[in-house]
């Protein structure tokens, strides 16, 4: 990380790097919502990472721009690449503080491929993953593209990067394609372990990876008796981040004498324990199929055994707390998921969660959800939870919003609320983007899109925010996309700000800005 702050010191005072808060683009011949990564260092987005793709080399040849920018959009580096024509799929890439991977996919082989660069934008290394599955890579190519601004997903089929270690590939298991198969490399791209679903258990089962440290890769699993079962239990997952030897791997709930589900699920090295977040039903009931009583914090040791619990429940607790607006939608039928958790640096815990129910209808925003189910997702206002040091229910903020109607293939819309939920957010049907912070924890932000329906005009895409934290005052700001985009984005910035990226495919031109937030 400390070569990370020098290189860009070095920039600064070098000629490459010209200042301003907006960057036109030109001659960019293709753009997906993957092509820009923003990069971290201390939590706070210290720059940002472009690639996509501009015009032919030559007859047999494309090139590619990759360009390397601070926080303020003032350019760093930036070098060309050629790959042979119409051969080479994008998919994604990653920065672990050191290094940067892009993921891609050869049309012609069907091979996976990896390659690293470091900072100074040299190459460092390369692996080839061969003869993927047709599932695993239509799959992987499906999620990097889809028109949904969706960042930061570290879910199925993905590329996590490990601060300063390395690299994970979450795929699919050669041998069972109902299972993860799992594949840990170093800076250079050398294989350091693999790991993949016990070949003991017959079971279907979908790894979603949700942070990685120094000393753990954690993640949420579900497991399920067959592909179209509804009985879906939550499992939490740990692995050594150095091994890949697994150490921890148990249901959230015992079955017995309650039944649990699985939102979140991560460790705090702080504290040395890991801390599971979910929605707790009637033990008669069925978790992600009946409605839930509440939500909970459970905190895990180490060794797996639980430290605490604390339940909220939504009729008590969360229903007197509500404002209007979020009061009404929750009588109209309305339940809650959850996208995130957020320390705090006092201690306060911030929910951040989206209301949403199971109606009749057609149509809808997530296009890529095709089929002709009479039964759609509807999204509603954006809810935060404030929860104090003891995980006692503070206070419930609000920030209303048009609603918009997500379609459900298939007999998903009849799966139960909790079901739909879970297939909503693994394909992006939220209008939830991203929370980010500053380096503090002091100061959060929750970024939004919605769908503005003023009567006798277009549908506008705007981008909402919702700033809180440690002696922050609630509030909530709008940011208008460009009308005339043909693809609109929304990405983390530094402290106070979002950017903004259009891309007007007639004009073959990307538009990047930053944009300061009244919150």
């Amino acid at each position: 990380m400390r070569r990370f702050y020098m290189f860009l010191a070095a920039a600064v005072a070098g000629p490459l790097l010209s200042w301003g808060q907006t960057v036109a683009l030109n001659g960019v011949s293709q753009m997906s919502r993957s092509a820009i990564s923003p990069i971290y260092a201390d939590k706070e987005v210290r720059g940002y990472l472009l690639y996509a793709k501009t015009d032919r080399a030559d007859r047999k040849n494309d090139n590619y721009r990759l360009d390397f920018y601070d926080q303020d959009l003032g350019k760093v580096s930036s070098v060309t690449i050629q790959k042979p024509a119409e051969r080479y799929e994008y998919l994604r890439n990653a920065f672990n503080g050191n290094t940067f991977v892009f993921y891609f996919r050869n049309l012609k082989t069907n091979d996976l491929e990896l390659e690293a660069y470091d900072t100074n934008l040299q190459k460092t290394g390369e692996v080839i993953i061969p003869d993927v599955n047709l599932i695993e890579a239509s799959l992987i190519s499906g999620d990097a593209h889809k028109s949904i601004e969706a960042t930061n997903a570290y879910g199925l089929l993905s590329l996590l990067p490990v601060p300063g270690k390395g690299f994970v590939r979450n795929g699919l298991d050669r041998a069972k394609l109902d299972r993860y198969g799992l594949e840990m490399y170093d800076s250079q791209l050398k294989l350091k372990w693999r790991a993949a679903s016990d070949p003991k258990i017959n079971t279907y089962e979908a790894l979603t990876l949700t942070d990685a440290s120094d000393k753990y890769l954690v993640g949420t699993l579900t497991r399920r008796p067959g592909y179209r079962s509804r009985e879906i239990t939550g499992y939490m997952i740990a692995f050594d981040i150095e091994t890949g030897r697994k150490v921890l791997d148990q249901p959230i709930s015992n079955g017995k004498t309650e039944q649990l589900s699985l939102n979140t699920f991560s460790y705090d090295p702080a504290k040395h324990e890991f801390i599971a977040v979910g929605e707790y039903y009637r033990p008669d009931d069925k978790a992600l199929v009946d409605k839930s009583l509440g939500f909970f914090v459970r905190h895990f040791g180490e060794d797996g055994k639980v430290r605490n619990t604390k339940y909220i429940a939504w009729d008590k607790d969360v229903q007197p707390a509500l404002p209007p607006a979020p009061r009404a939608t929750a009588a109209d039928g309305y339940v809650n998921f959850i996208h995130g958790v957020n320390k705090g640096a006092n201690g306060n815990t911030y929910v951040v969660a989206e209301q949403y129910k199971v109606a009749a209808g057609l149509g809808g925003k997530a296009s890529f959800l095709v089929g002709n189910s009479l039964v759609a997702g509807q999204v509603g206002d954006m809810l935060l939870f404030v929860l104090d040091p003891q995980d006692g229910l503070r206070g419930v903020k609000s920030s209303p919003k048009d609603h918009s109607v997500v379609r459900l293939n298939g007999g998903v819309g009849y799966s139960g609320t909790g079901t739909v939920g879970q297939y909503m957010k693994t394909f992006h049907g939220f209008d939830y983007q991203f929370t980010q912070r500053n380096s503090a924890g002091t100061a959060f932000n929750s970024v939004y899109i919605n769908y503005d329906k003023e009567k006798g005009e277009d549908t506008k895409k705007v981008f909402g925010t919702v700033g809180f934290g440690d002696g922050t005052p609630f509030a909530v700001d709008r940011v208008e996309a460009n009308a005339l985009a043909t693809a609109a984005y929304v990405y983390p910035a530094k402290p106070g700000y979002v950017m903004l990226v259009d891309y007007l495919s007639k004009q073959n031109q990307v538009n990047l800005k930053l944009v300061k937030l009244n919150i």
